[in-house]
């Protein structure tokens, strides 16, 4: 898996985390948050990769203390700015393999398929290890990642879409299998007085099983699944949907759902 498709595809005017139709589903997607990580006021979060921080400033909002930690500059400056005179809420800099956090968090988030972007399932491995040291016993890990389980299937899947800053974008995904099975998708963007741009999104594909597996070798226990990031979702839904993945520190009660 390539290494450096990141610097590319991460940047502005190819993918913005903040984009509007992303904020507007934030509010949605915070509610069904702090249900589902029973948080209360003081509860500390931890949001990584927290992107532009538009869940991490929200939950803020609401009384929890969240670290929001992200590779991008570009990215945190555009969080800080959004966070400007909300106590309860700090932005760093830094690599998800490699977060020097232990015990801390009753809580930690990794949302919108920001899982499976390093070369070998080791680094990925490393992520979920991180996370679980960041833990407090008990504490709870929520994951959020496309479902992968129809594209497999297809092989294959094009796409139009209109973004609010008046670009048009073609995404062309394709599953490649074998032992280290990954999803390669190539995006053209093109937007009226400007040259066509394009960019690559690759990511490991993780289904239902796949991803089970890894967040107990990490020392985390699923505990239930979604399809969806949102109030409206429950235990079941639509194939090629979402894969929400709800996880506990250590050992946890009760059969995964």
């Amino acid at each position: 898996m390539s290494r450096d498709w990141t610097r590319a595809f991460f940047r502005r005017g190819v993918f913005t985390p903040g984009g509007p139709e992303a904020v507007a589903a934030a509010p949605d997607e915070v509610r069904f948050l702090w249900k589902v990580l029973r948080l209360k006021r003081g509860s500390r979060v931890l949001d990584l990769p927290c992107g532009t921080g538009r869940h991490a400033v929200r939950l803020a909002r609401r009384g929890a203390s969240v670290l929001g930690v992200d590779l991008s500059e570009e990215y945190l400056r555009e969080a800080r700015r959004s966070a400007r005179g909300l106590r309860g809420v700090r932005f760093v800099r830094g690599d998800m393999r490699r977060v020097p956090l232990k015990g801390e968090f009753d809580a930690a988030i990794n949302l919108w398929t920001s899982f499976g972007y390093f070369a070998t399932p080791a680094e990925d491995l490393k992520v979920l290890r991180g996370v679980a040291r960041a833990l407090k016993p008990g504490g709870l890990f929520l994951i959020d990642m496309a479902d992968v389980s129809a594209l497999r299937r297809r092989g294959r899947a094009r796409s139009w879409q209109k973004r609010a800053d008046g670009a048009f974008v073609l995404e062309d995904a394709v599953f490649v299998g074998g032992r280290d099975p990954r999803v390669v998708n190539e995006w053209t963007i093109l937007q009226k007085g400007r040259r066509e741009r394009r960019a690559r999104f690759v990511v490991r594909a993780y289904d239902k099983a796949r991803l089970f597996a890894a967040l107990r070798r990490a020392g985390l226990t699923p505990l239930r699944t979604w399809t969806g990031l949102g109030e409206d979702y429950g235990s079941s839904g639509p194939a090629g949907a979402r894969l929400v993945a709800l996880a506990v520190k250590g050992g946890g009660g009760g059969a995964v759902r």
